[in-house]
């Protein structure tokens, strides 16, 4: 009876061991609320205001699956597999111009991680995307690169949630607060080509940052050569930004300048200066609002005043494009108000309202920026 005894508490040992080895963890968002968009007067007229149910506002629906197992030697195997969803309609997301469904279209990956840092390979959001688990960027906006209009992605390009397929990555680890990493991708939406990088659209990512105490500043770099999409041979964006929390408030500043912009932009997905009602963009959108080869500069100022569970955001950003042949320069400035109050680690109330307004080539006829509102709910799992 004792040999027995002694059997099973062996056994359940090396069971508890096994299991904390390997993991699997389902996390995700659901959120949802009301919204009112206002178009502006255009040229010569504007389209109807839209109000209803608005999914993904405080951070866009998903589930994932995130796992690692132990492979010895401080070596772990890691993996993410992230699908996102409309909540209002049930309908996946992630769609873009070349690829117009993906069951994992957040981000999918498997790789290695330890002591000398993190390699992964798949479709993965770049560090300058304001979402996925390798962003750098996300934090310094107070609307976290979301709530439709209010955003830094709405003068940002490679803010406004760039992935990237065919991807590899290497994230070094913290070294006295530095980190940096560096991205390739052979084709950036779809599979990749017959005829290498001659064709496909390569393209290369990066970051360095550093971050000590109420600290935080970073750098990044996106680099893509369109092949046969466009005539053009490569368009670049760089962002910068730095924080400071005081605990009190915490202050934030952005800025980000971008050469040769593309009417259609990278990963198959319209520029930020897509002037869709919506937000989002058609499949293969051309624009004329912006020519091919056009330079951008780009800023923004965050706020967050924290008060017990409440708080209160606010952001200022601006973009300026350059004139282009015959294509003039365009110009546009927004602002941003939140509230949001935290009922739970997970569950967070918010309320939030922004202007945008647009001149010159980005006013186009029926277009002139928009005022736009959201109160809702957002829960994390």
């Amino acid at each position: 009876m004792k040999k027995s005894l002694l059997a099973l508490a062996v056994l359940s040992a090396f069971a508890g061991a096994a299991s904390a080895q390997s993991s699997v963890t389902l996390y995700g968002r659901v959120d949802a609320g009301y919204t009112r968009f206002d178009p502006k007067q255009g040229t010569t007229t504007n389209v109807g205001a839209t109000s209803g149910l608005a999914a993904g506002n405080l951070g866009g629906n998903r589930f994932g699956l995130r796992g690692s197992e132990d492979l010895g030697g401080g070596l772990r195997g890691i993996f993410a597999l992230e699908s996102g969803f409309a909540l209002d309609t049930g309908a996946t997301a992630q769609g873009d111009a070349l690829v117009s469904s993906r069951l994992f279209g957040r981000q999918a990956y498997l790789g290695v991680t330890g002591g000398l840092g993190s390699l992964v390979m798949g479709r993965l959001a770049a560090f300058s995307s304001g979402t996925g688990d390798f962003d750098k960027f996300g934090s310094l906006d107070p609307f976290r690169t979301g709530a439709g209009i209010l955003g830094f992605q709405k003068v940002m390009s490679s803010a406004n949630a760039l992935r990237l397929d065919n991807a590899v990555a290497y994230v070094s680890p913290n070294l006295s607060g530095f980190s940096a990493g560096v991205g390739y991708t052979w084709n950036y939406s779809g599979g990749e080509a017959s005829g290498g990088s001659g064709v496909n659209n390569t393209g290369y990512v990066s970051y360095i940052n550093y971050s000590s105490g109420p600290f935080y500043a970073v750098v990044t770099y996106d680099d893509f050569k369109l092949g046969t999409l466009t005539g053009d041979p490569s368009q670049s964006h760089l962002q910068a930004g730095l924080s400071w929390d005081f605990k009190v408030a915490k202050v934030s500043f952005a800025y980000a300048r971008e050469k040769d912009q593309f009417i259609q932009g990278v990963a198959g997905a319209c520029i930020t200066g897509d002037p869709t009602v919506s937000g989002g963009c058609t499949a293969n959108a051309q624009r004329t609002n912006q020519a091919a080869g056009a330079d951008a500069d780009a800023w923004a100022l965050g706020l967050i005043v924290p008060f017990g569970a409440h708080s209160v955001r606010a952001a200022y950003h601006s973009r300026g494009v350059d004139a282009v042949g015959t294509t003039p320069s365009a110009d546009r400035t927004g602002w941003s108000l939140g509230y949001e109050y935290v009922f739970s680690r997970r569950t967070t109330a918010y309320v939030y309202y922004g202007d945008v307004s647009d001149k010159d080539a980005y006013k186009i006829s029926n277009w002139g920026g928009a005022t736009q509102g959201f109160i809702g709910l957002s829960h994390a799992f």
